[in-house]
C-alpha cells in the first residue's frame, strides 16, 4: 500500500511540475502575442503593398505611369533629352524601361533634393508626363516601414564580430532594424510556445489523454474550448510558413 501511495505521490508531483511549466509557457505565449501581433499585422499590410507594387502605383499615379500604346517609340536618347530640357539643372542618374507597352519610361534625376525625383516620359511621344519625389507614394513608404520602420536613427551597441575581425567593439545599428528584429524573435517565441501548449498533454494518471485531440476541433464543446481549438489548429497549420517567413526576413 505504501508503495502505491508513493507512486501516486510521485505521479502527482510530476504532474504539478508539468502544470507549472505549462502555465509558465502560457504566460510567455500570451505576452509574446501582445508584442508580436501588432508587428505581424503591420508587416503583413506593408508587405502586401510591396507585393502588389505595380497595381498600387498604377492606381495612385495612373496619369504618370499608364500610357496608350502606339506603333512607334521614341529612342531613349530622345526621351532623356526631353527630361534634360524639362529639368535643365538636374542630372539624369538612371532609367527604368517600361515593363510593358502600357507603361511610361522612368528617369531618376538628381535635382539637389535629398531623395531626388522620378520623371515619367511617354515612350511613344517623348512627352514628359510629370515627376514625383523619389521617396513619395504609398509603395515607397511601405518599403521604408517594412525595412526599418522609416526610422534611421543610429544607436551604438557592442558586436560579437569584433572578436574575430579585429574591428571596433561598438558599432552603429539602425534603431528601426533592431526593433523589427526583436519583434521578429518574439514572434518565433510565440510560435514555439503555441506549438508546445497546443500539443495534447497526458492527465495526472499518466495514461489517458486530455479531452482535446491533435488537429481536431471540439465543435460540440462551444465557448472557449472551441475557440481555443480553432486558434491552435490554425496556428499549427501555419507554423511552417510563419517560421520560414520570419527567419528569411531576419
Amino acid at each position: 500500500m505504501a508503495a502505491v501511495v508513493d507512486e501516486r505521490t510521485e505521479i502527482e508531483s510530476h504532474h504539478d511540475a508539468a502544470s507549472r511549466r505549462w502555465r509558465t509557457l502560457w504566460r510567455f505565449h500570451f505576452y509574446s502575442g501582445i508584442l508580436s501581433m501588432p508587428f505581424i499585422v503591420f508587416m503583413a499590410l506593408t508587405g502586401l503593398v510591396i507585393l502588389y507594387t505595380q497595381p498600387f502605383q498604377d492606381l495612385t499615379q495612373r496619369n504618370l505611369r499608364v500610357v496608350t500604346p502606339a506603333s512607334k517609340v521614341v529612342s531613349y536618347d530622345e526621351q532623356e533629352h526631353a527630361v534634360e530640357v524639362a529639368f535643365p539643372k538636374a542630372a539624369v542618374l538612371s532609367v527604368t524601361v517600361p515593363p510593358d507597352r502600357s507603361h511610361s519610361t522612368i528617369f531618376a534625376i538628381d535635382d539637389g533634393s535629398a531623395s531626388g525625383r522620378d520623371v515619367f516620359v511617354n515612350p511613344y511621344t517623348g512627352e514628359v508626363l510629370g515627376s514625383v519625389n523619389s521617396g513619395a507614394g504609398l509603395v515607397k513608404l511601405s518599403n521604408r516601414l517594412h525595412g526599418y520602420l522609416n526610422n534611421q536613427w543610429n544607436v551604438k551597441l557592442p558586436t560579437v564580430s569584433a572578436l574575430w575581425d579585429d574591428g571596433a567593439v561598438m558599432r552603429d545599428y539602425v534603431l528601426g532594424d533592431l526593433v523589427l528584429e526583436v519583434l521578429g524573435v518574439w514572434t518565433l517565441v510565440l510560435v514555439a510556445t503555441g506549438a508546445y501548449i497546443y500539443w495534447p498533454r497526458r492527465s495526472a494518471v499518466g495514461s489517458a489523454r486530455t479531452g482535446r485531440g491533435f488537429l481536431r476541433v471540439r465543435w460540440a464543446k462551444g465557448g472557449r474550448a472551441r475557440w481555443r481549438d480553432l486558434h491552435g489548429f490554425a496556428g499549427i497549420l501555419l507554423i511552417a510558413g510563419m517560421v520560414l517567413t520570419i527567419i528569411s526576413g531576419l
